[in-house]
């Protein structure tokens, strides 16, 4: 996708100004799906994006959804729950698994199924980046992240980050130290606790920046 001109043409435009709806269907028509679900997101959440009804349309037909999928998906938003989700993905082909979630996400969120039973569902599948913005908006609790770490395996360290984002985002500054903690404890080669401590550090006042410090939670 990078050395394909045309597309490296698009999304100059896009950059400069211009549409994303084009760069967006250019790498879609080449096959990148992912990339080009990836566009359409950071389009899509900027205000006022001038094309979005056609790229939320773009998104969905990336997902390659079945005859019936949104009434599906519409019943299991009227009696949500890990049953019901695991029927509603039971027979997703594994080539659209991933892009087929995230478009489950994005819709159950439209029709306001709690953030908490989403991040439950949708986690059993591993992490998307609408899961970790469904955390960092606020909308999943710590104690559904603390439970979700503790089946995570290898992966602690990233659902404990974000339990300790979902502590600071609540205002609980004793538990985000804590919970700092232990996703530090669990780092591996393949799990960081930076982000979380870059996503807490950037918005932390100085009297928060200043207990972080003093607990000897000091970098990145």
């Amino acid at each position: 996708m990078h050395d394909d001109p045309e597309v490296r043409e698009a999304r100059q435009r896009w950059l400069n100004g211009g549409s994303a709806l084009c760069v967006v269907e250019l790498m879609a028509s080449r096959g990148a799906k992912n990339e080009a679900v990836a566009v359409a997101r950071l389009a899509l959440a900027k205000p006022n994006c001038v094309d979005a009804a056609e790229l939320r349309d773009v998104l969905s037909k990336l997902a390659s959804p079945p005859a019936g999928w949104e009434e599906s998906l519409a019943r299991f938003a009227e009696l949500p729950s890990r049953d019901a989700w695991r029927e509603l993905m039971r027979f997703v082909p594994p080539d659209h698994a991933y892009l087929r979630l995230r478009d489950a996400i994005g819709r159950l969120r439209a029709l306001g199924v709690d953030g908490d039973m989403i991040f439950r569902c949708a986690s059993e599948f591993g992490m998307t980046p609408d899961l970790i913005e469904l955390v960092e908006q606020g909308c999943v609790a710590v104690k559904t992240l603390v439970e979700r770490a503790a089946h995570s395996g290898g992966a602690k360290t990233t659902y404990l980050g974000l339990a300790a984002e979902a502590a600071f985002l609540a205002g609980d500054m004793l538990g985000t130290v804590r919970l700092l903690r232990e996703s530090i404890a669990h780092e591996n080669e393949w799990c960081s606790a930076d982000p979380h401590l870059i996503f807490i550090r950037e918005r932390a006042a100085p009297a928060q920046t200043d207990l972080l410090n003093r607990a000897g939670i000091t970098r990145p």
